[in-house]
């Protein structure tokens, strides 16, 4: 009696693997964009964390935080001192359940000061979007805090990076040519207050801290924190355009200081161009990881994913506390 073999044969195996091989493919394209819309959805979350620390500590201060914040120097003296004091990240540390490492920090010191370092590495999940890729995942060089000025010392340790950012205000024009400082006269500013600087020498002269009274646009029309993600490199419309390379890079276009989560920057790195898009680039504006947008946090708490094909008038709109625009948001 003939003995039958089981199993497949050669052709049967290769229909088998071109069948699983078909499967996988459709099903791939749907478990990335699963995971993307979890991902999106962390971040969102990490923004509304943020909206409720910022409203708790305008509850008990009257002001959102300041943009420089730390005893060593009342106030900056000059433009550079701007990028040494602890940020507005800094300030929300112990609403967002992190009061352990606001307490490793020494205030009396520049958040840029050595001792500062262990604290200032730590990487803070809230400020981090899990959508992120770059190259560094910390700040490669972090710039020594000098009193005597004008400029900041060499490049000694590294921070955490932070992909989220206050929103100061929009440029509606160019610079004058040979500032140092920006030119606040251009600037329609945002809901975090602004410093004053001397015409003359560009001196920081004062800073005044932002109120949410002062937002006469209203708290659901203008933002006050949004996606700034992947630096300190360098992204263009989806694209990495440079990664960071070196301190003194002068091609690098960015302040990479602004990219650590306990460390402030000058003013100017808080505003964007009035043509910028959302996604357009990460050194000025709206930037986001995410399939088509980015996430911002307006000053009523609420967290709105702006797609890449928003107005660029609807963000001016969003970016400025009293401009009177009209702003319809999808």
């Amino acid at each position: 009696m003939p003995r039958h073999r089981s199993g497949l044969t050669l052709t049967e195996l290769l229909v088998v693997l071109f069948i699983i091989g078909v499967l996988l493919a459709l099903l791939l394209p749907a478990v990335q964009s699963a995971r993307e819309t979890a991902r999106k959805a962390t971040c969102q979350n990490h923004l509304r964390q943020m909206g409720l620390a910022l409203q708790s500590y305008v509850a008990s201060h009257g002001t959102l935080p300041g943009l420089y914040n730390g005893s060593f120097v009342p106030q900056p003296r000059s433009v550079f001192h701007e990028f040494h004091y602890h940020s507005w990240q800094t300030s929300l540390l112990s609403r967002l359940e992190q009061g352990n490492v606001l307490d490793m920090l020494d205030l009396s010191r520049p958040a840029s000061d050595k001792k500062n370092q262990p604290a200032v590495n730590l990487e803070i999940p809230v400020f981090l979007c899990p959508s992120t890729s770059n190259t560094h995942r910390v700040v490669p060089e972090i710039a020594a805090f000098s009193i005597q000025g004008p400029s900041s010392g060499p490049p000694f340790g590294t921070a955490a990076r932070s992909d989220y950012e206050a929103i100061g205000g929009v440029q509606m024009g160019p610079q004058k040519p040979g500032l140092s400082h920006i030119d606040l006269s251009v600037l329609k500013l945002g809901a975090w207050g602004a410093p004053t600087y001397e015409a003359s020498t560009g001196k920081p002269l004062r800073y005044s801290r932002g109120r949410l009274a002062d937002i006469t646009d209203g708290l659901s029309n203008t933002m006050l924190v949004g996606e700034k993600a992947g630096r300190p490199d360098l992204f263009r419309r989806g694209e990495p355009e440079k990664p960071y390379t070196s301190y003194s890079d002068p091609d690098l276009g960015m302040d990479h200081h602004q990219a650590a989560w306990a460390i402030s920057t000058h003013f100017w790195w808080l505003t964007f161009g009035h043509e910028r898009r959302v996604n357009d680039a990460n050194d000025f504006g709206i930037y986001g990881f995410h399939r088509g947008g980015a996430n911002v946090l307006l000053a009523d708490g609420s967290v709105r994913f702006l797609s890449e094909s928003t107005d660029p008038d609807v963000l001016v709109g969003l970016a400025s506390r009293d401009g009177g625009e009209a702003v319809t948001l999808d």
